[in-house]
């Protein structure tokens, strides 16, 4: 029995490992400001609550959670719910469990897009 014991504690605790290992590489901040200009989204839902809420969806069909962390400028994108925005901020990317791949933009500027903008993501360089 205590052979067993030992094999069961032993796979558990390389289970575990591979996890602590996996959570810590899983979040890839980039290194400069981020701008993505198209329709913004506010009070999306995601099974398992794996969103922030509020994503932006250039026209490229390249979809972005935002997560903004200033009130007023949280109120400000449900004012502007379902128009085209700019927004500038740092882009992470985040491993998910429903999602692969979390896009996620720390917003630090948000504005009604300009009529001629279209919609694209930039990075500067």
């Amino acid at each position: 029995m205590a052979k067993s014991q030992f094999w069961i504690a032993g796979i558990l605790f390389a289970v575990t490992a591979l996890a602590a290992v996996q959570t810590t590489t899983a979040t890839k901040p980039a290194d400069a400001a981020f701008t993505v200009t198209g329709k913004l989204a506010t009070g999306v839902m995601a099974i398992g609550a794996e969103t922030t809420g509020i994503t932006i969806t250039s026209a490229a069909n390249a979809t972005y959670e935002l997560d903004i962390k200033d009130a007023a400028l949280k109120k400000k994108a449900e004012g502007l719910n379902g128009t085209d925005v700019t927004v500038t901020g740092t882009l992470t990317i985040k491993a998910g469990v429903e999602v692969a791949q979390r896009k996620i933009i720390t917003v630090t500027a948000l504005e009604p897009a300009k009529p001629a903008a279209t919609a694209t993501a930039t990075a500067p360089k």
